[in-house]
């Protein structure tokens, strides 16, 4: 799996990860019961496979440490900020780390619903492919989505305040570069297969996939 790819990976689960605990909190909250949902799901499996393969992975060291490598780099073009960016960055990107470890598949895949029957997500075959497909489609959609931007905003802002003595600086980064992270993602989406990049689908099923993980994360079309 590309690096680039690796990493906007690790942002859409954080993000995704933490936008479903808190409308599970607010459902709780609000006094909903939802139905527990089966594993008839032809996509239960694949999910649950994809997102243990995808956690495994950003938890590896050199994955985390590639990472911090790519934040410090961004710290870089901040001139005089750069090493309050940088000491930010290493403990932003250890709580983000610590959230990738309480990601659990199987409630992953339980809060979007594709662990239970479901006809319109039903396949034959290649339900791997299929299962990544939905997912990036579900991804697209929280992307346009203004609310949904503006909720993970807000989770991002409150795990700023367990950065001890740097909270506003935390917080200052967090509305200035989500929203250009989040815009970054919705491109890289529409321009390339991800599902193909990180090898869900076969050849065969590839769709158009630019040169992006060649380029910079911020790519001018």
């Amino acid at each position: 799996m590309g690096f680039r790819a690796s990493f906007l990976l690790f942002v859409l689960l954080v993000a995704s990860w933490g936008a479903a605990h808190a409308h599970a909190s607010q459902d709780r909250k609000l006094g909903k019961v939802h139905v527990s949902h089966g594993s008839g799901s032809p996509l239960c499996s694949p999910c649950e496979n994809f997102a243990n393969e995808a956690v495994s992975y950003l938890n590896q060291k050199q994955t985390q440490d590639k990472i911090i490598a790519f934040l410090h780099d961004a710290c870089s073009q901040t001139f005089s900020l750069e090493q309050k960016c940088a000491e930010l960055m290493d403990s932003y990107a250890a709580l983000l780390f610590a959230k990738i470890t309480e990601i659990k598949p199987e409630e992953f895949c339980a809060h979007y619903g594709l662990c239970r029957n479901n006809d319109l997500l039903s396949v034959k075959s290649e339900s791997t492919c299929v299962f990544c497909h939905h997912l990036v489609d579900e991804v697209m959609s929280k992307l346009k989505d203004p609310d949904a931007e503006f909720e993970i905003i807000q989770i991002l802002l409150k795990e700023c305040n367990k950065v001890e003595g740097h909270v506003q600086q935390c917080k200052r980064l967090v509305l200035q570069y989500i929203p250009l992270i989040l815009v970054n993602g919705e491109k890289f989406l529409e321009k390339n297969d991800l599902c193909a990049l990180v090898q869900a689908c076969p050849a065969s099923q590839k769709r158009t996939v630019s040169w992006f993980l060649d380029g910079e994360l911020v790519s001018d079309a």
